[in-house]
């Protein structure tokens, strides 16, 4: 059985405020990219576009994951 150690709220209310922000640069970096990808005209930017935005993608995944894990612990 793993137990998890006790932390304070205001740890917890500091790790969600870390989570939202990366959270909020991914769906830039992704905004970003999808902009890049409708002005791309070479195949390669288009490649490079589509990776970024998968990328992005799978960064604003795993931050949301953490912010509806930290925001839960004391609910």
């Amino acid at each position: 059985m793993l137990f998890r150690r006790a932390r304070s709220r205001a740890a917890v209310d500091k790790e969600t405020e870390d989570y939202l922000f990366a959270l909020n640069q991914a769906r830039s970096e992704y905004e970003v990219a999808q902009s890049c990808f409708s002005e791309a005209v070479e195949p390669e930017i288009i490649d490079e576009a589509i990776y970024l935005m998968q990328a992005a993608r799978k960064k604003y995944s795993y931050f949301l994951k953490k912010v509806r894990e930290s925001s839960t612990q004391f609910m």
